[in-house]
């Protein structure tokens, strides 16, 4: 459980280090929108306890954040 704290700690911190270091506002966007995908699988895995639970549920649970993702990816590089 303390690694699972660590990685989503970790998830978050990633993008401010990142922007300190001066990296342009292009892969900051595409390093948040993969980090949102990782750290929903990490919560429903972990924290909804859906690790055992049948895939068809699981993929559900998992299935919002990429979407999510893809649609604000997309609006983005419309704009």
């Amino acid at each position: 459980m303390l690694t699972i704290y660590l990685a989503l700690m970790i998830c978050t911190a990633l993008p401010v280090i990142a922007l300190q270091t001066g990296l342009g506002p292009e892969f900051l966007a595409w390093l948040v929108f993969a980090l949102i995908v990782v750290k929903a699988m990490l919560l429903v895995d972990h924290f909804m306890e859906m690790r055992k639970a049948p895939r068809g549920w699981r993929l559900a649970a998992q299935a919002w954040a990429p979407v999510v993702v893809a649609v604000i990816a997309g609006f983005h590089a419309a704009s």
